[in-house]
This record gives structure tokens, C-alpha cells and sequence, in this order.
């Protein structure tokens, strides 16, 4: 399928690994323009340079860290001054913050988990709805979690926050509906990102399994998530959805709330 991305520029906030690499190469193969913003440089040029050359398009990489105020702002206004009109953004930023249970987390813990996990998504929309708006309109995929609607003992900031998310996507839609702006949320269960994929590895070494024994153990025993299809989901799953949701074969789709987790009780 064709995504009508040809030519048309989409900062991808997150997008040197996991689901939001895996939604540049999606992006990139039917000839879209990518800009890719992390915290590291380094790793933002090389992703940048591997799109470039795999699949021929253009593309930039630019550092910018979304948890602190005005650097992802100077990081998307660099990439537009490189490649012209944004078509749209992709975030999937966001640490776990294991451990922070309600009754323990400090107001500093609180308050990192604020700033890492939503207030990345603030600024960085705040940042694009403005750009979208004068180019016509664009596409806005925010990233939230499993968490959000299963509350998670050992992650009460994070799940607060993540839930936000959704309900902020869902505000952006609304509100900006009539400057052809669309807006919806990708809310994944376990995939098998670098995390996940270093513990998946240690119970392959430590207790001989193969790797999709080792991985549903992980989901049973350590995660507990009952998944219908018993396995971790693969980041290119979520990135080739993450990608229609940005292209133009999801236009009047906007709003939404899209659970990816392999039929999970969510």
C-alpha cells in the first residue's frame, strides 16, 4: 500500500530505535522526508544517514531533548528551516520509571516523570500545531501505554502520565479539528524493544528457552499481561501503524485511541 507520504516531511521525535525507527523506515520507504530528533546527536545523524542511504530520501537528525523546555522547539525549528513545511509528527518518547509506587514516589520522583513523559508531548505539540496550522494541516501520533488503562502497582506516575496523554491527544483533536489538523494515540502492550529484548536474552542464556518461551514467560511471569497471542509484539508492528496514521491513507481518522497488544485485557 501506497501511504501518500511522497515528499512530505515527518519529525519523528524518538525515531533512532524501536517503534519510532521502525515508523521512519515505514515512512521512508514510500519516499517521505524525515527528521529525526533524540536526545543524542550522534545517534539522531546516523539514524538520519541510514534512512538516507537504504532508501534515498531525505533526511536530518537533530538533538533535542523533549523533557527540557526550548531545546525540542530548537530542534523541530532547525529540521524546518532544512526540509521546508512539517507534514506531521510522530513522539514516542517516554522512560518506564519502574518502581514509583503512589504511596512512595517523592514530589521529585513525581516531578521527573512529569517532565519525561508528559510534558515531551506538551512541548513538542505545542511546538508543531502552529506549523501544521500554516501549512494546512498534519498529522499528530502521540504514544501512551498499556499502563494507562491498567494501572500498574509499580508505575503510578507513569501510568497518570501516559494517561494524560490520551486525553490530551483527544483535546488536540478536537480543538484543531477545523485547521485540518489530526490527531490520535498509539497505546502498546509488550513489545519486544531493547529493554525487553536484553531480558528476553539473560532467560535465553540463564535457562536455555528459545526465544518465544523466554519472551512469554516474561509477559506471564515478570509483566503480568495476559496476551491472546502469547507472544511480545515486534516494534515494526507498531511503527507500520504508527506510519498509516500519519499518512494519507488516514484521513478522516482522528481522536482515536488504537490499543496494539496482541489482544491483551486492556
Amino acid at each position: 500500500m501506497d501511504l501518500g507520504v511522497a515528499d512530505r516531511l515527518y519529525v519523528l521525535v524518538g525515531g533512532s530505535r524501536g517503534m519510532g525507527w521502525e515508523a521512519a523506515r515505514a515512512l521512508a520507504k514510500d519516499g517521505a522526508r524525515i527528521a529525526i530528533v533524540t536526545r543524542h546527536a550522534e545517534s539522531a545523524r546516523a539514524a538520519a544517514q541510514q534512512l538516507s542511504g537504504e532508501f534515498g530520501i531525505v533526511a536530518t537528525g537533530v538533538a533535542g531533548d523533549a523533557s527540557v523546555e526550548g531545546s525540542v522547539e530548537e530542534a523541530i525549528a532547525i529540521a524546518e528551516h532544512a526540509q521546508g513545511p512539517l507534514a506531521g509528527l510522530l513522539i514516542t518518547t517516554g522512560y518506564t520509571f519502574p518502581g514509583d509506587h503512589a504511596a512512595e514516589l517523592s514530589d521529585a520522583g513525581w516531578a521527573a516523570c512529569f517532565q519525561d513523559v508528559l510534558m515531551s508531548v506538551v512541548r513538542v505539540t505545542r511546538a508543531v500545531i502552529p506549523r501544521l496550522h500554516a501549512a494546512g494541516g498534519g498529522a499528530i501520533v502521540t504514544t501512551s501505554a498499556y499502563t494507562a488503562g491498567v494501572p500498574s502497582p509499580d508505575r503510578a506516575a507513569y501510568a497518570a502520565c501516559k494517561a494524560a496523554i490520551i486525553n490530551l491527544t483527544k483535546n488536540i483533536a478536537l480543538t484543531h479539528g477545523k485547521d485540518g489538523i489530526r490527531a490520535n494515540c498509539v497505546c502498546p502492550g509488550a513489545f519486544e524493544t531493547e529493554r525487553s529484548r536484553d531480558r528476553v536474552d539473560a532467560l535465553c542464556r540463564e535457562r536455555g528457552w528459545d526465544r518465544a518461551t523466554a519472551g512469554w514467560h516474561l509477559m506471564e511471569n515478570v509483566f503480568h499481561m495476559p496476551v491472546a497471542l502469547q507472544r511480545l509484539g515486534q516494534p515494526v508492528e507498531a511503527g507500520e501503524l504508527m506510519a498509516f496514521l500519519l499518512s494519507g491513507r488516514a484521513t478522516y481518522l482522528t481522536g482515536a485511541t488504537i490499543n496494539i497488544d496482541g489482544g491483551t485485557s486492556f
